[in-house]
């Protein structure tokens, strides 16, 4: 269900994201800190044209149609199980994944992977399409169902998978053209108009980019520095499901959104307040820690009106107007718009890059925590409902990040090209495309060469990252 715990589950399982052992060459390093991905380089000039290369499809090899249609079916004709063996196919996925390809049994792996063809099949003719409408129920508020997301998260791992199988097999095209449909989907997904789609979007994305590493270190792979600049920026646009998460409030409590243009009867006022407590208990799962639990609603209308009085004439309603709203209503007015202005604290600094809005995040988030802290049993109940969105914040900008980054050894690779196998002594030294910066710290890439043929790229500290901060010991190839 569409609650908030899910989206603290989502961000904890993206947090863990850079963990996954499945990145070939992190190092066994004691550091929490950082994850060290080392990667062999081939060099690989400037493809000609230039995008002879791209990671989205063509716009030309689309048709018009609904995408999300193709991924409902292919989510039906995923596999939970291998009808030869009861053990479970999904997780013998994860642990292949863990392993160097040349450790599989690949007759095993192939014949599990050979079940999600259908699936696969169903997600390339997605690709196909121009657009995606997910036709999510939004009426139903917090309690709208999405059970397909998971799902599609498990296909996006088998073909993960099934790339770094064509990439080990020399089959360049046919692995560029896996990860255009998965990153295509991972677009698509994050269309949708909820915050929890952005999520699996930005996870489905990230774990295909991770396959790019790989096609860096195979012989003839292509230099994919421009196939990579033209991705979208940011790769994961959010501004629409953060729009829906700023009004589904009022999806849930269609009575809040006109409270101001009207006087209601004391009775329909103290009817609102308990519908709004009722739904509000339901879901944070009626817990015992909940400020409101065991408080009936005319002890909490009597507890807030002194506040609400006082808050409403701030606000320029005078005495006479006040005194003619019930209670009830004063009440959820006020607790209505206080939520309103904490809510826009955050969300207008979704408008910057995240390098300039990240402190003032953390200063919003923080007055919010001092306002839960300080006010106990008063606090206002609307901001139970209120995601992590700093941490949102930093995953979108994590995933332009990775992207960044793989643009930068691009280019790396490029100059090794031009540069008959030596790294450059700097990426100033790079003139022939430009450098992206880091969009977390807005700051530039670390590099460090350590000989003509080997050196370490790393991105800044960064204040939202709590460990596994990426950096890559490089080494050419002879």
């Amino acid at each position: 269900m569409y609650k908030k715990f899910i989206i603290w589950y989502l961000i904890a399982a993206l947090g863990a994201l850079p963990l996954c052992p499945a990145v070939r060459g992190a190092d066994k390093t004691t550091d929490k800190s950082v994850e060290v991905r080392t990667l062999l380089l081939v060099p690989a000039a400037e493809p000609v044209p230039a995008l002879s290369y791209r990671l989205l499809p063509r716009y030309l090899d689309q048709k018009v149609g609904n995408a999300a249609l193709f991924y409902y079916s292919a989510a039906a004709l995923c596999p939970d199980r291998d009808p030869g063996d009861p053990e479970d196919i999904q997780k013998k996925i994860s642990d292949w994944r863990d392993l160097p390809v040349d450790q599989l049994d690949r007759k095993e792996v192939d014949e599990a992977l050979s079940s999600f063809s259908n699936c696969f099949h169903q997600i390339k003719l997605a690709a196909q399409r121009t657009h995606c409408q997910w036709e999510l129920p939004l009426e139903d508020g917090f309690a709208m169902q999405m059970p397909h997301l998971s799902t599609f998260r498990r296909m996006i791992m088998a073909m993960q998978l099934q790339i770094r199988l064509k990439i080990a097999d020399k089959q360049t095209d046919q692995a560029l053209e896996m990860l255009r449909q998965g990153l295509y989907m991972g677009r698509s997904i994050a269309q949708g108009p909820t915050v929890i789609q952005d999520l699996v979007g930005v996870a489905i994305t990230a774990l295909l980019l991770k396959e790019v590493e790989g096609l860096m270190q195979m012989p003839d792979s292509p230099n994919l520095y421009w196939a990579l600049t033209a991705l979208p920026d940011p790769m994961i646009d959010m501004h629409t499901s953060l729009e829906n998460e700023r009004e589904v409030l009022f999806v849930e409590f269609p009575q809040l959104r006109n409270l101001e243009n009207e006087v209601l009867a004391p009775a329909q006022a103290s009817a609102v307040v308990s519908d709004f407590m009722k739904k509000i208990q339901t879901l944070g799962g009626g817990t015992s820690d909940m400020p409101f639990q065991g408080l009936l609603p005319v002890g909490w209308v009597m507890m807030h009106y002194s506040d609400a009085k006082e808050f409403l004439a701030r606000k320029g309603y005078s005495q006479e107007r006040i005194e003619a709203l019930p209670a009830a209503q004063a009440v959820l007015i006020y607790q209505k718009q206080e939520y309103l202005e904490m809510l826009d604290n955050f969300f207008k600094w979704f408008e910057l890059p995240y390098y300039q809005a990240q402190p003032h995040l953390k200063q919003a988030e923080k007055r919010l925590d001092n306002h839960s802290h300080t006010k106990g049993i008063k606090v206002n109940l609307f901001t139970t409902l209120l995601p992590a969105l700093s941490r949102i914040a930093f995953l979108q900008a994590r995933l332009d990040r990775n992207i960044a980054l793989l643009r930068t050894i691009e280019a790396i690779r490029m100059f090794a090209a031009e540069h008959s196998g030596q790294l450059p002594g700097s990426l100033a030294e790079i003139n022939s495309v430009p450098i992206p910066s880091d969009p977390v710290t807005g700051k530039d890439f670390i590099y460090r060469r350590i000989d003509e043929r080997t050196a370490r790229l790393e991105a800044p500290v960064a204040p939202a990252e709590r460990k596994k901060r990426p950096v890559y010991e490089l080494a050419i190839k002879p």
